[in-house]
């Protein structure tokens, strides 16, 4: 899995750096389907947002699709919590959609028919 990690406004700390890894291996931890990761924190200094000034996006590529999670909380931590548990729904989601999909598929198709020996 590749991982890639960027920051605006602010400067990325190692316990987030390390905490995002740990996510991001967490996540993919018995399915090994998540080709490319990338995560971006940024500072919204728009004076509109109030408290809510941290923000985190989680963008994965899996075999099968592209999924998108993004949060903005008051701290970063917070966000990279809030952000992760959403991916985590959305794979979960996708991956029961997947293996139902497979379970449907290898019902419909039948055994191969013989011709009678004769």
């Amino acid at each position: 899995m590749d991982i890639r990690t960027e920051s605006r406004n602010l400067k990325m700390t190692p316990r987030w750096q390390d905490e995002i890894e740990a996510r991001l291996h967490d996540l993919q931890e018995g399915h090994g389907d998540i080709i490319h990761a990338r995560v971006m924190l940024e500072k919204n200094r728009h004076h509109k947002k109030g408290p809510h000034i941290a923000s985190a996006r989680l963008v994965c590529n899996v075999n099968g699709g592209t999924f998108t999670a993004s949060k903005t909380e008051k701290t970063f931590e917070e966000a990279i919590r809030a952000t992760f548990y959403a991916m985590e729904e959305e794979l979960r989601t996708f991956r029961e959609k997947r293996k139902k999909k497979a379970r449907t598929e290898s019902t419909r198709r039948s055994p191969a028919k013989r011709p009678p020996a004769e």
